[in-house]
């Protein structure tokens, strides 16, 4: 048994049908845990680590009490924290596709290809999270000072946590598993949002309390970012919007059709491989 059990842990039961549907809802979420866990867990230690710098960069400007220098470390921090959460994203979105492969082979891979293209989101996401919980505290800050910052601040806090983790919740999953510009992404991203508005709304609202209850908890939110972090809400938010980007961009059908062409190549070499060494005979 490893770290954490899998699927092969278990006492076989009397099997699954090969054509038989997929589990939806809380039973799909406990089916991956069980038999993906290993993976999601390791994947969201290295995004802990990748992210590990822009933490320290942003707090450093936390207690410089300067937003500018908290922006700058964001865009600088963001350059190593894309791609390891692309991993994550990676890993799970395989988990969801009953991918089968080696969770290190297949992670290594992935990163080499989505490194660049996980830069520049990285840098968005890390820039756009840091004005978010800048924003949060200086509310609650002058809160606690007995100064109300105003229905309107309150009300635009809450609009700019909500919408922007809507339209994140589609863009990290295109960011790993299409190749286009970042405007095409963002520009999808909020197609989709609009066009799946309950959807992105639930990913949204699982990632925002999520990471709100990891902030409120400090210092035990370390612990709780460690153990469950980016792999849990990154779950949740693609197994909420995975069939909406089915449905759009024919994910599944497309990586079918390439491992389809690619078996069918490998057999084509394989065959005129065979056919070469029977004419020497």
């Amino acid at each position: 048994m490893g770290l954490f059990p899998s699927a092969d842990d278990f006492k076989a039961g009397h099997g699954i049908q090969k054509d038989a549907p997929r589990k939806t809802g809380v039973g799909r979420f406990f089916e991956l845990l069980g038999r993906d866990m290993n993976g999601m867990f390791l994947a969201n230690l290295l995004a802990c680590l990748g992210f590990l710098p822009v933490i320290c960069l942003v707090y450093i400007g936390f207690l410089m009490n300067n937003l500018p220098v908290m922006l700058v470390s964001a865009a600088v921090g963001g350059i190593l924290a894309g791609p390891t959460l692309a991993g994550v994203y990676d890993t799970v979105l395989r988990a969801l596709r009953d991918e089968p492969g080696y969770w290190w082979t297949t992670y290594r891979r992935a990163f080499r290809q989505n490194f660049k293209a996980s830069i520049l989101p990285g840098i968005l996401y890390c820039v756009v999270v840091t004005v978010q919980i800048f924003m949060v505290y200086f509310c609650f800050h002058m809160l606690a000072q007995g100064v109300n910052v105003g229905t309107g601040v309150w009300v635009a806090t809450v609009l700019n946590l909500v919408i922007f983790h809507m339209m994140f919740a589609y863009m990290w999953p295109q960011v790993v598993l299409l190749e286009q510009p970042l405007r095409q992404t963002l520009a999808n991203s909020v197609r989709c949002m609009l066009a799946f508005l309950p959807h992105a709304l639930a990913a949204a609202i699982v990632q925002v309390v999520f990471w709100g209850i990891v902030i409120l908890c400090m210092p035990l939110g370390l612990l709780l970012m460690v153990v469950f972090g980016f792999w849990f809400s990154c779950e949740v938010s693609c197994q909420i919007v995975s069939g909406d980007l089915e449905r759009v961009f024919h994910i599944e059908e497309k990586i079918r059709a390439r491992k389809d062409a690619e078996l069918a190549q490998a057999l084509e070499a394989e065959k005129a491989a065979s056919s070469g060494t029977d004419s020497d005979v």
